[in-house]
């Protein structure tokens, strides 16, 4: 006699014939003319001409419905945009969607208020001068992008106040738009890459987990099979013998038990194993909504920094020339401060 066992490895062949099981009951449920073989792979129905569908006469084209086309979305926010106070005038200056595909800004429509005027700007630029202003007078703007899917949210610009005083560059506004641009694109590329360290880090550990499991399995079964290998023997030495009845039954009994306490650590062990993974995986999220929210205090940061330092401006731009250079010393500070942002802590121990 050998009793026989069903351990976690020897359960996943049944996982074919139950998808077989289901594929058929729904074809049961609903008809069709598709069936299921043994191998559980699936194929038309006997009597069924290959090229055709059920009830289709032979030579005959099935009806197809056209496939609609797709509804193009409307394009993102602009991620940022800061304003400038001038005599009359104000320069807006704005960031492309951070999200999204580029062709899907067709332009970029200022508004300011009060005044409730609009000028639109192609989507190659990201910068304008907005004139007719009244001077004393605060104004906020907002600027939304358009597409062929539609119009983005605005995003606002902080407020400024047109004075006689006040002057705007128009050459120094291009200037702007591409160090905004470009610092962004530094911050994300920060973000993006202690993202990607951070998932490769948890795909290590997770790795790590599965082998442990597997090989704490895997020892598991073949300290079972020895047993049952040596319970076997017993019996089979015993056989012909005046106790052989009495071996039958206490190798029955002590297989029964043996192969009670493998399923009750098999239990255990996945129970850990699902912990481990819970643990990494909250983990991971913790982790990866701290650098979420790192990148949005840095854009903040580089709203109010350029806000500041195109106050200080000279007829030239010096002056936001020699911030300029402070903003890329910061810059490599921020890049070292990120170091620490690639994996996440938790390690796990060798045995489950």
């Amino acid at each position: 006699m050998r009793t026989q066992t069903l351990t976690l490895r020897a359960r996943r062949p049944l996982i074919a014939g139950l998808v077989a099981m289901v594929i058929a009951l729904l074809v049961a449920t609903f008809g069709g003319g598709w069936v299921v073989r043994a191998d559980g792979s699936t194929g038309s129905a006997p009597g069924t001409l290959p090229g055709t569908l059920p009830g289709t006469p032979p030579g005959t084209l099935p009806a197809t419905t056209p496939t609609p086309e797709p509804v193009p979305a409307a394009p993102d926010s602009p991620e940022l945009a800061f304003a400038i106070a001038g005599d009359g005038e104000a320069g807006i200056v704005w960031a492309a969607p951070r999200t999204g595909d580029p062709g899907d800004v067709d332009s970029y429509v200022v508004t300011s208020v009060p005044d409730s005027g609009t000028v639109t700007v192609d989507a190659g630029h990201r910068h304008v001068v907005v004139g007719g202003l009244t001077n004393g007078v605060e104004y906020v703007f907002s600027v939304v992008a358009l597409g062929p899917g539609g119009s983005s949210p605005p995003t606002e610009t902080n407020a400024v106040t047109p004075g006689e005083d006040e002057s705007v560059i128009a050459g120094l506004l291009q200037k702007l738009e591409r160090h905004l641009q470009d610092a962004l694109n530094k911050a994300h590329a920060r973000f993006h890459d202690a993202r990607g360290k951070a998932l490769a880090g948890f795909e290590k550990h997770e790795g790590r987990a599965l082998a442990n499991f597997d090989g704490h399995v895997g020892k598991a079964e073949a300290r079972l099979e020895r047993f049952r290998g040596q319970a076997l023997a017993k019996l089979e030495r015993s056989r012909g013998t005046d106790h052989f009845e009495r071996v039958h039954e206490q190798v029955t009994e002590r297989l029964l038990h043996a192969e009670e306490r493998f399923d009750a650590e098999m239990t255990r062990t996945d129970e850990r194993l699902n912990d481990r993974l819970g643990n990494l995986s909250e983990h991971l999220h913790e982790q990866l909504e701290n650098l979420q929210e790192r990148l949005s205090e840095r854009i903040a940061e580089l709203r109010e920094q350029l806000i500041e330092r195109t106050g200080g401006l000279d007829g030239h731009g010096h002056e936001y020339e020699h911030e300029d250079h402070e903003s890329e010393r910061e810059d490599q500070d921020e890049d070292h401060e990120d170091d620490d942002l690639h994996e996440p802590e938790l390690i796990l121990h060798p045995a489950i």
